[in-house]
């Protein structure tokens, strides 16, 4: 009897577990988030996309050549700016699919789909001393660099463009007053979204989740404005180093070894971000910051929920096969119920 009885003890303190367990094994509501800001675009329309040689226009006057030929609609003014759309772009392992340079009419990249860039140097598309830019509603994927504004760029507009799969996602060098919001920047080699001698940027509503090093990094890097991003399962969802004077507010960075990272940073504001089941949530390292109102709860990691499956089952294993190895020894059933 006593067998017995220690044979249904043990299924009940298995089920206890496995109950006691249940609500904390979810997936955090937090990862599934909508994002407002993100500017929808249907993707279908890519496959209708017209495939192009790679484009390369150089100065105000090279845009004027390239209207001419029949290339692009617009005259390049805020009210009627120049028109790149549509387009299907393989660059061939050789070079940018766009580079655009020394510009400073207003231009628009629109549903394009670039990929294939030269692995080591280039990009999907590269704007080098340009400012009055929209770029919307592009595929920048599978490239060395998926969108790359460097030196001396103001006044672009990086929005709804699809990053993914690149050495690196997004790159802005010595860029002022530019907008990069609502992007999906995910599984780069390295980042999804760098600054880089950046100030008065505003980094908003972009998704960079599942890039190798850091989601969302500054380096070198002044007020801007890091709001309403998410950058989880990262190595760290946000990075700032020798960075100051920034606003980093109501970011979700969830699962990365570190949720947010100050390196030799100071008078920054870090507040109102979810940073759950982060290894660590927020590190300071030689820096003082405002530091306020962040969620750092420790929620358990998915990554444990197979083995925590494994051991419920091998627990409910052994307790079923020593149930049915002292059956014969159950004489009295209700008398076994009433002691339990």
């Amino acid at each position: 009897m006593k067998s017995n009885a220690k044979s249904k003890i043990i299924i009940l303190i298995t089920l206890g577990i496995l109950f006691a367990l249940a609500p904390r094994i979810t997936i955090n509501p937090s990862l599934i988030t909508s994002n407002n800001n993100v500017i929808n675009f249907d993707k279908e329309n890519l496959k209708i996309s017209v495939t192009t040689g790679k484009i390369h226009i150089i100065n105000n006057s090279g845009w004027v050549d390239f209207r001419n030929a029949g290339n692009c609609t617009g005259s390049g003014t805020y009210s009627d700016p120049y028109v790149i759309e549509d387009l299907e772009i393989d660059g061939g392992s050789s070079g940018n699919c766009i580079l655009i340079e020394n510009s400073n009419v207003y231009f628009k990249i629109e549903n394009c789909s670039v990929y294939n860039s030269d692995w080591g140097s280039d990009a999907g598309i590269r704007l080098s001393n340009v400012n009055n830019s929209q770029l919307i509603g592009n595929d920048c994927s599978s490239n060395y660099l998926g969108i790359d504004l460097s030196y001396s760029v103001y006044n672009n507009t990086i929005t709804g463009n699809i990053v993914n799969n690149n050495g690196g996602g997004i790159y802005l060098c010595e860029g002022y007053y530019n907008n990069i919001s609502g992007n999906t920047v995910n599984n780069n080699l390295w980042g999804g979204i760098y600054l880089l001698d950046s100030s008065y940027n505003n980094i908003s509503g972009n998704t960079a989740n599942g890039n190798n090093l850091n989601g969302i990094q500054l380096g070198y890097s002044f007020n801007n404005t890091i709001s309403g991003n998410t950058a989880s399962n990262n190595l760290r969802g946000i990075l700032l180093f020798y960075s100051r004077y920034n606003t980093i507010s109501g970011n979700t960075a969830n699962n990365n070894e570190r949720g947010i990272y100050l390196y030799f940073s100071s008078y920054n504001t870090i507040s109102g971000n979810i940073l759950r089941g982060n290894d660590e949530c927020i590190v300071e390292e030689n820096g003082q910051n405002v530091i306020q109102d962040n969620d750092c709860t420790p929620t358990p990691s998915l990554n444990y929920l197979p083995i925590i499956f494994i051991i419920s089952i091998a627990i409910v294993g052994v307790s079923v096969f020593m149930i049915l190895k002292n059956r014969k020894m159950f004489k009295k059933p209700q008398e076994d119920l009433d002691f339990l």
